[in-house]
């Protein structure tokens, strides 16, 4: 009597706390007007706790399979957002294409492509290779051996042979290539960057770069980071998040690295602005831990050489959306702000992964997550993972208010949005 009793208690309460849960969801996800007039201002946090304890009960009464679908459905508007928000992207009317002022327009440089039946053997035989190589990578770093060990070879024979493995079509794509021809500068002492997340074509990366420059006015060029597909991305991001690359780097990583360390060398720029989002925040933060080791290396680097290093750091300024990086760190650039939506899956796994467990969660150097010297900004009532609807547009709206981004670099002004009405416009 007593079990049955404790039985149908458990029911109820999970009943009632998963309705509960996904009751805040609902409101907590959105930024829609109507459910945000009412309930907008609750936390998303506990929209999670809550949805969490409801699993829980559910587990215990063998409802748990109902719940995991429900916690694997809160989790995808983790990333998709609002289904709100979803349905009006797939019914609603397109939105316009970022406008960019253009000096000189010109048809865009088309790369060579291969031929079909190349094309073809690489899409079926690349991510096969691409996912042995990385599972090798792992293997590597776990065991701390290799077959390469057999035959003598030395630290740099095998930080070359991991790195053929890493190796993607990243690519560094200057303002012409982006853009299709000479953008407006109005600001030729600085240069943006942008770095983008996992499952990005090229065509969006580059219109995401299009929409930094309508809202901030600088033109920004690309590193490319290409998807291998969902499978292999996220590999590639457990692996450079917790360390997993104890030999060699990602194509990306080094690339990003190699560019850094060329452009701020430069007189020409006084100020260099890196924006990232997701996988991007992985790699940016390691290519700034690869910099930071650099001025910290008293064996390896002279005093001098460490000092260079250190003003050149100070050029930099570093934009994180939806951080997912075990390592961020503003101990030698300029400025570091990390912008992130409290309902993102992605953010939830680095920048706002609790304060308490972040010391628990150690990548293959024995590090917690860190996340030191930087500007937190993290809107509680925001849901999404995608950089131009839930977190460029919000800010558009009025999100991330405390941001630089917001307060200096955004044009509010429709007049110096507007101030040379001859330029033709661009928005391809």
């Amino acid at each position: 009597m007593l079990l049955t009793l404790r039985t149908r208690l458990l029911r109820v309460t999970s009943l009632v706390t998963t309705a509960i849960g996904f009751g805040i969801v609902a409101a907590g996800i959105s930024t829609q007007p109507v459910m945000s007039l009412f309930c907008g201002s609750i936390s998303s946090t506990s929209a999670w706790i809550l949805s969490l304890g409801a699993f829980y009960y559910g587990y215990n009464v063998g409802l748990g399979g109902y719940l995991i679908g429900g916690a694997l459905a809160c989790a995808a508007c983790g990333v998709i957002g609002s289904p709100l928000y979803l349905i009006k992207s797939l019914i609603g009317p397109k939105q316009p294409e970022p406008q960019v002022k253009m000096v000189k327009v010109k048809e865009a440089s088309v790369k060579p492509k291969k031929g079909f039946v190349a094309t073809t053997v690489r899409a079926i035989t690349r991510p096969f290779f691409r996912l042995i190589f990385l599972v090798l990578g792992i293997l590597d770093t776990i065991i701390a051996t290799s077959f390469l060990d057999k035959r003598g070879a030395t630290k740099e024979d095998r930080n070359w042979f991991w790195n053929q493995l890493y190796e993607k079509d990243e690519d560094y794509y200057e303002y012409e290539e982006v853009y299709g021809g000479e953008v407006q500068n109005d600001h030729p002492e600085e240069l943006w960057i942008f770095c983008n997340g996992i499952m990005n074509e090229l065509d969006a990366a580059k219109g995401a770069c299009k929409k930094i420059t309508e809202m901030f006015g600088r033109p920004c060029k690309l590193l490319h980071n290409p998807t291998d597909g969902p499978i292999l991305d996220l590999l590639e991001c457990l692996m450079g998040k917790t360390g997993l690359f104890r030999l060699g780097c990602t194509g990306p990583r080094k690339l990003l690295r190699n560019i850094l360390d060329k452009e701020m060398k430069k007189d020409c720029y006084k100020k260099i602005v890196l924006v990232a989002h997701s996988q991007g925040t992985i790699i940016s933060g390691n290519v700034i831990a690869d910099f930071n080791d650099r001025i910290e290396d008293k064996e390896k680097y002279t005093v001098e050489e460490r000092e260079v290093i250190k003003k050149n750091m100070s050029k930099l300024e570093v934009y994180i959306f939806a951080g997912a990086a075990h390592y961020m760190s503003g101990k030698y650039v300029s400025h570091l702000e990390c912008l992130s939506n409290r309902g993102d899956v992605v953010a939830v796994l680095g920048h706002i992964f609790p304060n308490i467990l972040k010391k628990v969660w150690r990548n293959t150097r024995g590090n917690g997550i860190i996340y030191d010297h930087c500007k937190d900004h993290v809107e509680t009532s925001n849901w999404g993972h995608s950089f131009i609807p839930h977190y460029l547009a919000p800010l558009e709206n009025g999100c991330f208010s405390g941001s630089k981004l917001a307060t200096e670099y955004w044009l509010k002004n429709s007049q110096e949005k507007n101030e040379s009405e001859t330029s033709p416009l661009i928005s391809k």
